[in-house]
């Protein structure tokens, strides 16, 4: 362009980018990643993590039984209600509403109710002092000497809500009850 005239289809004030040092430096970028996140991974430690199917609790022996006192969390949901055969058309409302509330908590052969029949404080207290009457026993039996070494299994059905455990935790913590342990049964029964 030795007149300083411009060539038909270019204008006067067009910029020309090269591409081609962007393309070679994403391409050593990506290269750089590669390459250190390879190394890096080998020198992870090889770790055994144990398969969340098989249990790894231990097995209770019959002295460890009676250091205990198992609290079963009972759905509003009727027995047989997960293969809803032979259910009314009443009881199938039921479960569709009250899937996920508890009815009452067992405690040896007690019957605790739970909320909307009672508060929580009214749950809490009656389930404390059913712990106490049983740390008291175990006491007296020799088989412990101060509440701190017995202990409570809260079972619970899968569909109720958490918030149902509440009562039972504060009422293992007035009585100072330091071994708290929720059971999961492996498999659909």
């Amino acid at each position: 362009m030795a007149g300083g005239g411009l060539s038909k289809g270019a204008s006067a004030g067009a910029i020309e980018l090269n591409v081609v040092p962007l393309v070679d430096l994403c391409c050593l970028l990506v290269l750089f990643f590669i390459l250190t996140t390879q190394i890096s991974s080998a020198n992870l430690a090889n770790l055994q993590v144990p398969d969340p199917v098989n249990s790894v609790a231990k097995p209770l022996t019959p002295d460890d039984e009676l250091k205990r006192i198992v609290v079963n969390v009972v759905s509003t949901i009727p027995p047989g209600a997960d293969s809803k055969k032979e259910l009314t058309p009443g009881q199938l409302a039921e479960i569709n509403s009250d899937s996920r509330y508890a009815k009452e908590y067992q405690v040896g052969g007690r019957r605790v109710p739970c909320e909307p029949e009672v508060s929580p404080d009214v749950a809490k207290d009656k389930l404390l002092e059913v712990f106490n009457a049983q740390i008291r026993s175990a006491i007296e039996g020799r088989i412990i000497s101060k509440p701190e070494e017995f202990g409570v299994e809260i079972r619970g059905d899968a569909r109720v809500m958490a918030l149902y455990m509440n009562p039972i935790l504060q009422a293992a913590a007035e009585a100072q009850m330091n071994k708290i342990s929720i059971t999961a049964v492996e498999g659909k029964q």
